[in-house]
């Protein structure tokens, strides 16, 4: 059995690589190309764990992820989202590799913000401002400038040694510059990302540029939520897939719950946006959230992708 670690990944893809391949991903998805269950959720005394399946409908193989989130603790050193992926054979159901899952998890999340925001970010975006201090965060920066011009970045966490180290890393590796941010930068932002487990509002609208892009990939249960409701009521908003942001989602289910908003406001699942290749320049001109929850098919194009490049 193959087994693929997570240090390994990034010496056979780029960021570029994945944001294609997530793309295709989300235009097969559009076209039904897959048969993926909704991800079952379990809580547990310390977190939650997450089983999500998916299978290519006539393809060689199908994964199951296994995710755990948790409370990084600092005494064990433990990490916050930890995965693995399952890649078995569709035709005998044989176990054909186990990859770990943490670096494929982070990088097709940042990859699928990536596209979205070179669907609906201002062709001139500059400024990024990025919520959160993780693995997960890190990849929604790495996306953002590889789809637009990025020269700045406010950090924002609840931790200010946290913000300053991850300012500080962002800097040296991606070679930009990244300083810890204040709300007031806010209207500077051209592009807002957020990787938070947040169960309260991270900004308001009144807080926003006009025609700001954002990214909120942080809530994946009806109880968290990074996004306020004046800000989903006054955008253009966009989903990996309506049917699990319905469950899942809980920025907009408490937008459902508390205003007027209601999810027949979606503008859009981002696979008919890619499908059909539409870019309007209307998009641009107006406030537009992408609402991710995460998918088992943006794990199984990737690990796809992998074993081509091992030669598998």
């Amino acid at each position: 059995m193959l087994s693929v670690k997570d240090h390994e990944i990034r010496s056979l893809i780029s960021m570029s690589d994945v944001i294609n391949c997530i793309e295709q991903g989300f235009s097969d998805f559009y076209d039904g190309l897959f048969t993926m269950p909704q991800r079952s959720t379990m809580e547990v005394e310390g977190g939650t764990v997450l089983s999500m399946p998916c299978y290519r409908k006539k393809g060689e193989y199908f994964t199951i992820k296994v995710v755990s989130v948790f409370q990084p603790s600092t005494k064990i050193q433990s990490k916050m989202i930890q995965s693995s992926i399952l890649i078995f054979n569709s035709k005998d159901g044989s176990l054909k590799a186990c990859f770990d899952g943490d670096e494929i998890t982070s990088m097709r999340t940042g990859a699928a913000s990536g596209v979205a925001t070179k669907f609906f970010a201002s062709p001139k975006s500059k400024s990024l401002a990025i919520f959160g201090t993780g693995a997960q965060a890190f990849t929604q920066v790495e996306a953002m400038m590889c789809v637009r011009p990025i020269e700045k970045i406010f950090v924002f966490s609840r931790n200010l040694k946290s913000s300053k180290t991850f300012s500080n890393s962002v800097s040296e590796i991606l070679t930009i510059n990244a300083i810890p941010g204040i709300l007031e930068n806010l209207k500077e932002a051209d592009i807002i990302c957020t990787a938070t487990p947040s169960k309260k509002e991270l900004f308001n609208l009144s807080n926003l540029k006009e025609g700001v892009h954002i990214n909120a990939i942080g809530s994946f249960k009806s109880d968290m939520i990074e996004i306020s409701s004046d800000i989903i009521k006054n955008s253009k908003t966009i989903v990996d897939s309506l049917v699990s942001s319905k469950k899942e989602a809980g920025d907009l289910i408490q937008a459902e719950k508390n205003s007027s908003w209601d999810y027949e406001n979606i503008f859009a699942e981002l696979g008919s946006i890619t499908k059909n290749k539409k870019y309007h320049k209307e998009y641009i001109q107006q406030n537009s959230l992408f609402k991710s929850v995460g998918l088992g098919f943006q794990d199984l194009v990737l690990t796809e992708l992998l074993l081509k490049k091992i030669g598998k």
